[in-house]
């Protein structure tokens, strides 16, 4: 057997599997490059746990991200308080208005839909875990899905060991006790939105006011930028 030959064949194959991994993933984004959304509406948070604070402990973290990202970002409160002026108190009753309204009563050129599925904090031998789960969907004014994500994270805390199997069991306990009666789920929920937004293997796009969005645009779609 010619294992040269065999090499250059694995190797041949590798290449076209990766470039058509390559593709498929500018693919998944050809909608959102074609629509390249200049301001973003954060619609108010659907919550599906038991605790009432999450929507919006959730919603305060979001308009920072978007930002950063290079997106005029809706002021959530002016949102809350015009959708509430408009009748709409109930979080899943303005993800049900078609995007079309939302967008000509805001003007806005897609609208970011987040949805709580998780955000607990459970007790199991000594540890609590506290864990959040949510879905993230960035839709253009005509109903387009131009980007989606879920991300899902959990939290145990660690301390350092001492050395003493007594002392730090006892710490484990004390620190297992003060994470189940006052949870910190700001870290997890502000990490969540760190993957969602600036992994490198799941990009979001850059907004028309990043540094980098002409260079982004001129390699992945240069016929489409203004």
């Amino acid at each position: 057997m010619d294992y040269r030959a065999m090499a250059v064949v694995v190797g041949f194959s590798l290449l076209v599997s990766g470039c058509a991994v390559t593709q498929v993933q500018v693919d998944t984004l050809a909608d959102f490059h074609q629509s390249r959304p200049k301001s973003i509406l954060i619609v108010p948070v659907v919550n599906k746990s038991i605790d009432v604070m999450a929507s919006t402990s959730v919603l305060t973290t979001l308009p920072r991200q978007l930002a950063e990202k290079g997106y005029y970002v809706f002021p959530v409160n002016t949102v809350k308080a015009l959708l509430e002026f408009e009748g709409l108190t109930d979080p899943q009753e303005v993800h049900n208005i078609p995007p079309a309204d939302l967008a000509a009563l805001f003007h806005s050129d897609a609208m970011l839909y987040v949805t709580i599925h998780r955000w607990t904090s459970k007790y199991v031998v000594l540890a609590t875990k506290t864990e959040v789960d949510f879905e993230y969907r960035l839709v253009a004014a005509d109903g387009t899905l131009l980007w989606a994500e879920r991300e899902n994270l959990s939290y145990s805390p660690r301390s350092d060991r001492s050395g003493n199997p007594l002392t730090d069991l006892l710490v484990m306990a004390l620190e297992s006790a003060v994470e189940r009666v006052a949870p910190n789920y700001l870290p997890l929920t502000r990490e969540a939105n760190t993957n969602v937004f600036w992994n490198m293997h799941r990009p979001f796009p850059p907004g028309p006011y990043a540094p980098n969005y002409v260079t982004y645009y001129q390699m992945v779609a240069p016929a489409k930028l203004d």
